[in-house]
């Protein structure tokens, strides 16, 4: 058996599965972010500490109950956001998460530079990745950057309370604006021009490595005698694709989520020479994925259920949002909604993008909001799979498969083949990301040979 841990954005799973990918239990602890009014997103780290124990101590009495034990844990999450740790193996101070904008400004000295960081790192600089987060750091909050002792993401945070090691896999690593995809190292001149100092950053190890072995207070949660290999997997969307990776391999993959990711995987670095989406290391040995973003999908979701439901619990204002839109006509009369809560991912890549509905009549009722406002997110999406298909040849002959939260919703899953013009196939498990994990664990234990 492996313990999987996926650590999301607002939530962490910890799953145990077999040997042949069923899952035996399942376990969901959520948390909060503070958000606050200059931009910043924000997540208090006690919150995934508890959410932690009381996942490996549920985890440990459900195996004691049964005295069959995880060989493992393979270790996946969201990626970007920026930690910074102190002395004691603590967090300094609250997670800064990768929605954050906060640093949006220190970008426009680079602009000049954009050409050159993507070549090296296949991604342009945005307040979505590490580097600039951490530029913030030490530019706004000096004491917290000089008392760092690592700036981590939430994967090496995870890696580090189980193991006390501080490591990071390359495809966590170049999601930082700072590590050199053809070089497979940190970037001196990347670390130079955002000014980090490249002992605050962890060593490399490739996506599916173990990193170590779980600490003496990790085996007492889990009810185990000696420590447990600890695999690092991959980011969250790397894994995603993995998970969803089968015989044929080169499907279009779309993961619905808090965000929306649109991935084909690639044998070797593939950049844009518009800049339009993002090319970072795969979670399977000798892989990378050329990526496109839409920022606001589920987020999306979320605020027009607390806007226009919010007098119920969040499954039911879910359900009353679907089929509201559902009843509305296409086109919402007319209502156009644009999908820009917390600014733009690809093509344009603008932070600055704010959200809008326009063409707003007397007539027009809450459906029509609703309608409007899922159709200006699968819109983003739809667009977002044109521009990353036409990044590879021939991949727009071949099969789309979509996962995540979002896919569990027919209606949104037909609305993006009414955009698409397309039949779009569901994974055979909406947790995608969870897959891939289970998948680069088994293979970094020798349980299996290939993915």
């Amino acid at each position: 058996m492996l313990l999987i841990l996926d650590i999301g954005t607002s939530s962490m799973r910890g799953m145990l599965m077999d040997c042949y990918g069923h899952m035996l239990k399942s376990i969901q602890k959520k948390y909060t972010l503070r958000y606050t009014p200059d931009g910043g997103v924000l997540m208090e780290m006690e919150q995934l500490d508890k959410a932690l124990q009381q996942c490996l101590e549920e985890m440990g009495s459900y195996c004691a109950a049964r005295q069959r034990y995880p060989e493992g844990i393979s270790v996946t999450a969201q990626r970007s956001s920026v930690i910074p740790m102190g002395k004691d193996g603590h967090a300094l101070c609250d997670g800064i998460m990768w929605q954050d904008k906060r640093c949006v400004t220190l970008l426009e000295k680079l602009e000049p530079g954009t050409e050159m960081v993507y070549g090296i790192c296949g991604m342009r600089p945005s307040p979505v990745f590490s580097a600039p987060k951490m530029q913030y750091i030490k530019t706004y909050m000096p004491e917290i950057y000089e008392k760092a002792v690592k700036l981590i993401g939430f994967q090496e945070y995870v890696l580090h309370y189980l193991t006390g090691e501080y490591i990071t896999d390359t495809s966590i690593a170049s999601r930082t604006c700072l590590y050199d995809l053809h070089r497979e190292m940190w970037s001196e001149e990347l670390l130079g021009l955002f000014g980090i100092d490249k002992g605050k950053l962890c060593g490399l190890a490739p996506a599916g490595s173990v990193i170590g072995k779980t600490a003496v207070g990790i085996n007492h949660l889990l009810g185990i005698r000696h420590g447990i290999p600890v695999v690092s997997a991959g980011g969250d969307q790397q894994c995603a694709a993995l998970g969803m990776l089968d015989e044929t391999e080169d499907e279009t993959i779309i993961n619905m989520g808090t965000g929306a990711y649109v991935i084909a995987m690639t044998n070797e670095p593939v950049l844009d020479k518009e800049m339009r989406v993002n090319c970072n290391v795969g979670a399977a040995e000798g892989t990378w994925i050329v990526e496109g973003m839409v920022p606001n999908a589920g987020t999306t979701l979320d605020w027009l259920c607390n806007t226009f439901y919010r007098w119920t619990d969040k499954e039911k204002a879910l359900g009353m949002l679907l089929q509201e839109a559902e009843e509305a006509p296409k086109g919402a009369h007319g209502m156009c909604f644009v999908n820009a809560l917390t600014g733009t991912g690809t093509p344009e890549w603008n932070p600055l993008e704010k959200g809008s509905f326009t063409n707003i009549l007397l007539q027009h009722t809450r459906e029509d909001f609703a309608r409007a406002g899922l159709e200006g997110v699968i819109r983003d999406v739809a667009g977002c799979v044109k521009v990353v298909e036409a990044m590879l040849p021939g991949q727009q002959e071949k099969g789309i498969k979509v996962s995540g939260g979002l896919s569990k919703s027919r209606f949104l899953v037909g609305m993006l083949e009414d955009a698409l013009g397309r039949k779009v196939s569901l994974a055979d498990e909406s947790e995608a990301t969870a897959i891939g994990a289970w998948k680069s664990g088994m293979r970094a234990l020798n349980i299996e040979e290939s993915f």
